[in-house]
């Protein structure tokens, strides 16, 4: 493994710790209620909720507007045409979707049994070897979404996805203020160029409560 793949495997690495422990994404469907998500930061209360009809249209709105942009962008290439580019130079991204897929079958099947084990009453032992066996593919999964979101990053595609994970989640975020919950921020570079770490949790929140993750 040379240097530039130390550093992307460290990269891996670091993202894989950060979607299991820090926000503990996989808490987060417990957390859901009446369609919001609320959390405290830096004492003040926030909540992320449900895009009503009229953000789901400005959220559209600003996708076609970015996408006109994009498309206009001589030096931003369609997915399509990057992977043939890839496969030029010897990079598969047809085998990692095609891993991804293995994986993604194994979970599906690890979990089935899991649940069927419990359901029968098996000894604890039995279900933990499960849950570890499930752990693994799981941050499996995540270190080849990794590689292949790394590769396909500058896609027109990728591009327009980054952006809607933004939009999204500014127009999810509401903060508590005078007992009732605010919009909470006016425009969407005011979020962005806030606490980076406020930004970062309100998407993990945005996008498993909008995208049901």
């Amino acid at each position: 493994m040379d240097k530039k793949e130390m550093v992307r495997q460290e990269e891996i690495d670091k993202s894989i710790a950060l979607f299991n422990d820090k926000y503990e994404l996989a808490k987060v469907e417990g957390m859901i209620k009446d369609n919001k998500i609320n959390f405290t930061y830096k004492d003040k209360e926030y909540r992320v909720r449900l895009l009503n009809q009229k953000d789901k249209d400005d959220l559209d709105l600003l996708r076609r507007k970015k996408f006109g942009q994009l498309i206009q962008d001589k030096d931003i290439l369609f997915e399509k045409t990057l992977i043939a580019l890839y496969k030029e130079k010897g990079i598969s991204i047809e085998e990692l979707t095609s891993k991804l897929n293995k994986l993604n079958t194994e979970l599906h099947d690890k979990c089935f049994k899991l649940g069927e084990y419990i359901s029968k009453g098996e000894t604890e032992s039995v279900l933990n070897t499960y849950r570890e066996e499930i752990e693994e593919i799981t941050n499996n999964i995540y270190t080849v979404t990794v590689q292949k979101s790394h590769l396909l990053e500058f896609s027109l595609e990728k591009q327009l996805e980054h952006f809607t994970i933004k939009i999204l989640s500014y127009l999810s975020l509401e903060v508590k203020a005078d007992e009732k919950y605010v919009k909470a921020f006016d425009t969407l570079e005011k979020f962005l160029v806030e606490d980076e770490e406020l930004v970062e949790q309100t998407v993990s929140y945005a996008v498993s409560l909008n995208y049901k993750l």
